[in-house]
């Protein structure tokens, strides 16, 4: 199954070097297949309206879908993904590409890094733009490219909120507009920018431990956490001694922000939301473990902080 996808400018080195280190884990192909069931005297039952999208190497299923939709395998989405950046105005010098897979192949996971983007934060640090490029045929999402930023020190993957971060989106058709999306994702820069500044204003802004920690609180909705607080507790290690020992992200969270961030940084928001992107990027759980379901997790959690700024008042993120 071949995907309509406009040649790489053959001049252009640091692609080209790219495309020959091949798709990794995302370099199978996939196939269509009515979905059917056995019913009576070995005859079987069709589903007119419906059919089961399967990895071609494995046979395991990916995803079912309506006549309508027209798959494109991973590693074709990939091919479009490079096509976009190389007609974007971004410079590519030394961009790495990281290629992961989740669900059996069913969710597509491909970081860029950009080091020709970078810029130096308030605490020293310096951050480089990073594109994320996502892919799926069980519904999680539709083809995206959005922004982000990775910081050299920590490598955590600052995740852009506030407007619109997904900088380009597409359902999952053989034939995309390449010209057009390398113009949409132009725009990473300005959003790139824009986030600069408001990290700026988080550095400036001062908040108490209690309201770091009820901010962790409210975005992993830890209801337990919360009441001790309405109740009047106002000590976090209080609050966590007295709850059951399965809330490891909100102690995970205390601890980064108290032993890590707030002394580095200092205690303000800036801080507060370096600790949530170490927890999205780095933080280890069961669901987790394996390098198969890492970029599922962290894309999940990505949402998490987010919505989590969006929601605070102390946040800028309008």
């Amino acid at each position: 199954m071949n995907a309509i996808v406009t040649p790489l400018f053959e001049n252009n080195t640091a692609l080209q070097a790219i495309k020959d280190g091949g798709y990794g884990s995302a370099g199978f192909d996939i196939a269509v297949a009515p979905l059917q069931y056995p019913i009576w005297n070995n005859a079987e039952k069709r589903i007119s309206s419906k059919s089961v999208i399967y990895r071609t190497d494995t046979g395991e299923e990916l995803g079912i879908h309506g006549h309508g939709y027209k798959p494109v395998a991973p590693k074709h989405m990939i091919d479009v993904t490079r096509n976009i950046i190389e007609r974007s105005d971004l410079s590519i010098n030394g961009m790495e590409e990281i290629i992961r897979t989740s669900h059996n192949g069913a969710r597509t996971f491909v970081q860029y890094r950009l080091p020709e983007h970078t810029y130096r934060t308030s605490d020293g640090d310096e951050a480089s733009l990073s594109l994320l490029s996502l892919s799926s045929f069980d519904g999680t999402w539709p083809f995206m490219i959005s922004a982000a930023a990775i910081q050299q020190a920590c490598t955590n993957l600052q995740v852009f909120v506030g407007g619109e971060v997904s900088v380009f989106k597409a359902k999952h058709t053989r034939s995309l507009d390449i010209e057009q999306g390398g113009r949409i994702i132009t725009k990473s820069l300005d959003l790139f920018h824009n986030q600069r500044d408001l990290w700026q204003e988080w550095n400036g802004t001062w908040c108490s431990d209690l309201q770091a920690f009820k901010f962790f609180a409210e975005a992993l909705k830890c209801t337990k956490a919360l009441d001790a607080i309405y109740k009047g507790v106002t000590n976090p290690v209080d609050i966590l001694n007295d709850m059951p020992r399965n809330n490891s992200s909100l102690e995970y969270l205390w601890h980064k922000y108290k032993a890590t961030y707030s002394k580095r940084l200092g205690t303000n928001y800036w801080a507060v939301y370096n600790a949530m992107t170490d927890w999205s990027t780095h933080f280890a759980t069961p669901r987790a473990s394996s390098m198969a379901n890492i970029a599922s997790v962290q894309n999940d959690r990505q949402q998490i902080v987010r919505e989590a700024v969006k929601h605070n008042h102390n946040m800028k993120a309008a």
